[in-house]
């Protein structure tokens, strides 16, 4: 804790400095990284919350700076709809009285998270890979998985122009006996005013049912066409 107070201290005063020298304290207001809505519709993608935080800090009895940010989340609706139309055919085809109920974190998501700093500066590196590392956490708790491993890289062309690193990772060890695990990615890119982190997930696999005289595969995920269709969303991004 000690550690990431001084740190923070760090960069707050690394921040201080900066708008000292260019003169100025303010902090621009934090348009959300979302995807274009044209896109989410054709995709069948929809938008399932929007959180925007602003935090000031003091410097000194008479000074403060400002942190604004925007937490933007996407579902991939078109792909829920997907599995539970192979689940009612596994349903079907064997006789099943009963549901079959499948976690909702079965679908894929996009999670952009967008920070503007005290005249516009960027975040450092260290500090982004603690995000990074916190929203992975997150993945990995809300999911149940572990293991999480860089498999890949890829380079995307955003809205305006410009191209982003994207690293792409894969996961497993979810405690349930399906046999699905996790393909997922992040990257980051800064403008002039602020600094952004898109992160990405989606089950990969098949969906796998041994239940006495029932033996089977539920539903199953083309993980490479969800990962292409995500990162298609993701350059729509300004």
């Amino acid at each position: 804790m000690l550690l990431r107070t001084n740190k923070l201290v760090i960069l707050i005063t690394t921040i201080f400095l900066i708008s000292l020298i260019s003169g100025c304290l303010e902090t621009a207001n934090t348009q959300p990284a979302t995807i274009e809505e044209a896109a989410l519709e054709a995709y069948g993608w929809s938008q399932t919350s929007l959180e925007e935080k602003s935090m000031e800090q003091n410097i000194t009895d008479t000074t403060s700076i400002v942190f604004n940010s925007a937490t933007v989340k996407y579902r991939n609706e078109r792909l829920i709809s997907d599995i539970n139309e192979q689940i009612l055919e596994f349903k079907e085809e064997n006789n099943l009285p009963v549901s079959i109920d499948v976690p909702e974190s079965f679908s894929a998501q996009i999670i952009t998270y967008r920070l503007s700093l005290p005249s516009g500066a960027k975040l450092p590196t260290e500090l982004v890979s603690k995000i990074m590392d916190s929203r992975m956490n997150e993945i990995q708790e809300n999911n149940d998985i572990e293991n999480t491993q860089q498999a890949s890289t890829r380079t995307i062309t955003l809205d305006d122009g410009t191209e982003t690193v994207v690293k792409i990772f894969t996961a497993s060890g979810n405690s349930t006996e399906s046999g699905m695990k996790m393909m997922g990615f992040f990257t980051t890119f800064s403008n002039d005013d602020s600094s952004t982190i898109v992160m990405g997930f989606v089950p990969e696999g098949e969906y796998n049912m041994n239940a006495g005289i029932v033996n089977g595969t539920v539903f199953s995920i083309d993980v490479d066409n969800e990962i292409d269709e995500m990162l298609e969303l993701v350059s729509t991004i300004e």
